[in-house]
């Protein structure tokens, strides 16, 4: 009796499983056909321009790499301007 009580457990599951993998399947699809009807942006560095104006992390970041290659170039190992 336990063995066919599992064999009723497993058809279930496996029914629940497959009816989850279908609705998957059909979302995926659905996602798919979204991302490529959609028409490819342009890049624009003016879209992005200013993004960081105000940012603290972004000029601590200016800062570092100013000194870093302030050190290269007093070390002489000709970096940049």
């Amino acid at each position: 009796m336990e063995f066919l009580g599992a064999l009723v457990y497993l058809f279930g599951m496996s029914q629940t499983l497959e009816k989850r993998v279908e609705e998957l399947e059909h979302k995926l699809a659905e996602l798919t056909k979204s991302v490529t009807a959609r028409k490819p942006r342009k890049k624009d560095w003016k879209r992005t321009f200013g993004l960081s104006r105000g940012d603290d992390g972004f000029k601590e970041m200016v800062i570092l790499g100013r000194q870093y290659r302030q050190s290269l170039r007093d070390k002489g190992n000709g970096a940049g301007s």
